[in-house]
């Protein structure tokens, strides 16, 4: 009974082969005209075969139902690479925003950028402690946490007018800071 079974296998893989074997390159270009890919266009056509080879039956002329198959395999492909690429850009963007909390977006765009922000803000804070106390905490409160006058007067508990005098002032020195600071022949 093995042997039985065994022949009418190999019989049919022989058939198999002869109706199929002809139309791999039709259905190899087919396949590559929509992944634009050589690589995922044999995939393609490596599982329309092994589908059409789970057919109890194919027709004598194969080619419509192949190229169907083939058609469907790349779709699947496509959306499956929609799909991961989709994932990993929402893992990325959830990482980055993590990692990055002061401008999310651009950070997922651009991990070069966020990563120059980064330094940036360091060198910033290194300038920065170069500034008095009080510079320093009306720049902080003011200049970038982005309180009003009022609201860094309130927390300082000083007259609003001596914060906007001492924002002023720090921020003239923090200048004079970046142009000392800054290299010979640098346009900012």
């Amino acid at each position: 009974m093995k042997k039985t079974h065994k022949s009418t296998l190999h019989a049919r893989r022989v058939a198999f082969e002869e109706l199929v074997s002809e139309h791999i390159a039709d259905l190899h270009r087919a396949a590559k005209r929509i992944l634009y890919s050589d690589d995922l266009a044999w995939d393609a056509v490596q599982e329309s075969l092994v589908r059409a080879w789970s057919y109890p039956e194919l027709p004598d002329q194969p080619l419509p139902l192949l190229l169907s198959l083939v058609r469907k395999s790349c779709l699947h492909i496509l959306r499956c690479s929609r799909r991961r690429s989709d994932h990993e850009f929402s893992a990325a963007h959830e990482h980055t925003s993590r990692c990055c909390p002061m401008d999310p977006e651009g950070a997922a765009a651009d991990p070069a950028a966020s990563a120059a922000e980064r330094d940036e803000i360091r060198h910033m804070s290194a300038l920065a402690s170069r500034l008095t106390q009080e510079h320093r905490e009306v720049l902080e409160l003011v200049a970038w946490r982005g309180l009003s006058y009022d609201e860094a007067a309130d927390r300082l508990r000083l007259p609003i007018g001596t914060v906007r005098s001492r924002t002023s002032r720090a921020r003239a020195a923090l200048t004079r800071i970046l142009n000392d600071h800054s290299p010979e022949g640098d346009p900012c």
